[in-house]
């Protein structure tokens, strides 16, 4: 089994990857689009997110910005 500091990413690690703003994800996690892994206890308690989770969403929006990315291209012709 992997230590934890392996496995889970940070907030700030996670909006890192994805290229996203704070904000953004933590509405994400109140809109159900991502489930953190962890919370600390308290109302600012931080979100610790699983880095399969992360990789996946990273490689999702990489893939949508690359297809529109090709679309312009097509439809400039």
């Amino acid at each position: 089994m992997e230590p934890i500091e392996e496995t889970t990413l940070t907030s700030a690690t996670a909006c890192s990857m994805l290229g996203i703003d704070r904000s953004t994800l933590v509405r994400w996690v109140q809109d159900g689009r991502i489930t953190p892994a962890f919370k600390y206890p308290g109302s600012n308690g931080a979100y610790l997110f699983d880095r399969a989770d992360i990789e996946r969403i990273q490689a999702e929006r990489e893939e949508v910005i690359r297809l529109v990315g090709a679309a312009r291209v097509v439809g400039a012709r």
